[in-house]
């Protein structure tokens, strides 16, 4: 195909690529609508308590198996510019809320069908706009009159709602577990600004670390810094430490002035070395004052 052109002070000037091809009109809208609704109906099995898992494999051949939307959205090469505008809905929605992306897209494609509808008999699209938003100031009206609140103390009522949004995780047995966990984390780091309960998922760090199974996972209170002991001695797990976090090396550093040491005596080698460890005890004397008994 032809480069698209536009026109400028009577001079043709090439706007799209070449090899782009343009369309208007009702075909325009009826192609969105087929691209978005045919997403809508891979994501639709896979939705709610029943859903069923879908297999991705990749351009490398790697393979995964998950029920969840943004997982499989994610996974998903699409090419479909409004495919892609529906997946970037869904991704919005899942940075906001956490939840809820197999059931936007779900929604989105019932309500293109619906409208696909409506231009089949001839409605205006601005017309067919102006009802959804009608449609959605009703349903946020209905959404606050069938509310209720939640006692944050309650755990029951917490736990069941992190139930529902692990469920189509693949975690299997772990799923309580996980729920349990999303609770803790959550009323960890929770706060109250202008009157309202507030979390900050960013407050959360999560953690992973080879071996084991997810039952293994637990809950810290607390930071988790990912560093190994230097020595096997040392001791794993330390009560009500006191940390030292250092900005510098626990080594002698090496001057950036270059010099030659002439040894003419074994005994001088051996002098050398003691003055490094007198040096590193130092060091150490100095941490052990303040009463540090952990050191990063």
């Amino acid at each position: 195909m032809a480069a698209v052109p536009g026109e400028l002070a009577g001079r043709p000037v090439i706007v799209l690529k070449e090899g782009t091809s343009r369309t208007r009109g009702r075909e325009a809208q009826r192609n969105n609508i087929v691209a978005a609704r045919i997403l809508a109906e891979l994501m639709r099995t896979s939705l709610g308590p029943r859903g069923r898992d879908k297999m991705l494999v990749d351009s490398l051949g790697d393979v995964t198996v998950t029920s969840d939307g943004a997982t499989i959205l994610k996974e998903m090469e699409i090419e479909h510019p409004a495919a892609k505008l529906l997946v970037e809905i869904a991704k919005g929605v899942d940075r906001e809320v956490g939840d809820g992306t197999t059931s936007v897209v779900v929604l989105a494609g019932e309500l293109l069908r619906q409208a696909e509808e409506l231009l089949d008999q001839e409605v205006h699209p601005s017309i067919i706009v102006r009802g959804y938003a009608k449609a959605a100031e009703w349903c946020a009206e209905l959404l606050d009159q069938i509310a209720f609140p939640i006692d944050v103390s309650d755990r029951s009522e917490l736990k069941k709602a992190a139930y529902v949004a692990v469920f189509s995780k693949g975690l299997g047995i772990a799923r309580d577990l996980f729920a349990e966990l999303a609770v803790d984390a959550a009323l960890q780091v929770m706060e109250e600004k202008n009157g309202r309960k507030v979390v900050d998922v960013d407050q959360v760090q999560v953690v992973k670390k080879e071996g084991g199974d997810l039952t293994d996972t637990k809950f810290i209170r607390g930071i988790v810094i990912d560093k190994e002991v230097v020595h096997p001695g040392m001791p794993k797990r330390v009560e009500n430490a006191k940390i030292a976090l250092l900005a510098c090396p626990l080594e002698i550093e090496k001057t950036e002035i270059s010099a030659e040491i002439r040894i003419t005596d074994p005994g001088q080698i051996r002098r050398f070395i003691e003055e490094e460890i007198k040096i590193l005890q130092g060091y150490v004397e100095k941490i052990k004052s303040v009463g540090a008994n952990v050191v990063f």
